[in-house]
């Protein structure tokens, strides 16, 4: 998964705010994205995580990150 993603709006906020009560775990991730590193780099230089593209997955799902177009 070679994937960049960056915040959404709604990244953003719940990134500065933490005003949608997103999962500790996920919030991890979420401040990872920064629309510059793949997530196949997320991944390489965070190797004690696991799950990466399940957690992208779902902070894209749930409109927390988008593809970089």
């Amino acid at each position: 998964m070679n994937m960049i993603y960056k915040k959404t709006l709604k990244g953003v906020e719940e990134t500065a705010l933490r005003s949608e009560g997103l999962q500790i775990k996920l919030r991890t991730y979420l401040k990872l994205v920064d629309g510059v590193k793949s997530a196949d780099e997320i991944k390489r230089a965070n190797p004690s995580l696991m799950e990466v593209d399940a957690a992208l997955i779902a902070l894209q799902s749930e409109g927390y990150i988008e593809n970089l177009k």
